[in-house]
């Protein structure tokens, strides 16, 4: 009730007051409400946690020579990721989560994807060599996805429920206000400006044919936030990607599925050179 409530007055204010709306409706893209999700690691807390520039932090677990990096998604934890960073192997992976600006214990200001993307560069940095295997969820899978189209040392990735495009998120906000159109369309202007990236270089389908690793996509057939459409194009862009859908877990709780995390982790854990079958000679 409440909610109908709202959406017919921002539909009525975007139609008076175009500007003042898309304000509005800024301002409500680009805060965060992190409200979900453990408030601690579940398992093991990391060895450590390191400040990445002035907002992001990388949790920590040492471990083995190679490289595992997981991704919140958009007003989400990094402790959600738990499940995933318990699973792979610790003797094989040090492990490292970021904490999204905005996204952290206690609220700390706006965020928005150009956030997402930096930190994660910023990680990569940080971690020096390769990343064996990258995980993001929702806005974390499509910011990953950008960086892997133009940085190599992202070598696999596990994208569950992201976007094909962000441009998309966006309208779907302004539909969900029952923005009027000169709002929506100051909406779009006004965000490309606050991220600093044109949504045609925010068009992950569009940049798929340069992600050259192998991709695992995860999405739910009944996901609200990011529809399942959206796993389909990103299987149709990128060369090496695979689908797995679930059905009946929607956006989060397919973070939580068991079935879904023995996927990934049999994703994450390849045999080795050295553990490769050998074959044997006629």
């Amino acid at each position: 009730m409440l909610l109908s409530v709202f959406q017919a007055l921002m539909a009525g204010y975007s139609r008076l007051l175009p500007g003042r709306a898309s304000d509005t409706a800024l301002h409500l893209l680009t805060t965060p409400r992190v409200t979900r999700g453990p408030l601690s690691f579940r398992g093991s807390e990391p060895d450590l946690t390191v400040s990445l520039g002035d907002r992001a932090q990388l949790a920590i677990w040492q471990g083995g020579e190679e490289a595992a990096l997981f991704v919140h998604g958009w007003s989400g934890r990094a402790t959600q990721m738990s499940p995933f960073i318990n699973a792979v192997d610790a003797h094989r992976y040090t492990r490292y989560a970021l904490i999204l600006p905005g996204h952290g214990p206690q609220a700390d200001g706006p965020a928005h994807v150009g956030d997402f993307i930096a930190s994660i560069r910023l990680a990569l940095d940080f971690i020096g060599g390769p990343v064996s295997v990258a995980l993001g969820h929702s806005m974390g899978a499509g910011a990953l996805a950008h960086v892997a189209a133009q940085d190599p040392r992202l070598e696999r990735l596990v994208l569950i429920a992201g976007p094909a495009e962000f441009r998309g998120l966006v309208n779907n906000f302004a539909a969900f206000l029952h923005l009027g159109e000169r709002a929506r369309l100051q909406l779009l202007q006004k965000m490309a400006a606050r991220v600093g990236i044109g949504f045609d270089a925010l068009n992950i389908a569009r940049l798929g044919g340069k992600i050259r690793g192998p991709v695992l996509l995860i999405h739910d057939t009944g996901d609200r936030e990011i529809p399942f459409v959206e796993g389909l194009r990103l299987q149709q862009a990128i060369p090496g990607a695979t689908l797995y859908q679930t059905q009946g877990l929607g956006h989060r709780r397919v973070l939580r599925d068991t079935v879904v995390i023995d996927t990934v982790t049999a994703f994450a854990n390849p045999p080795t050179v050295s553990q490769a079958p050998v074959k044997a000679l006629a």
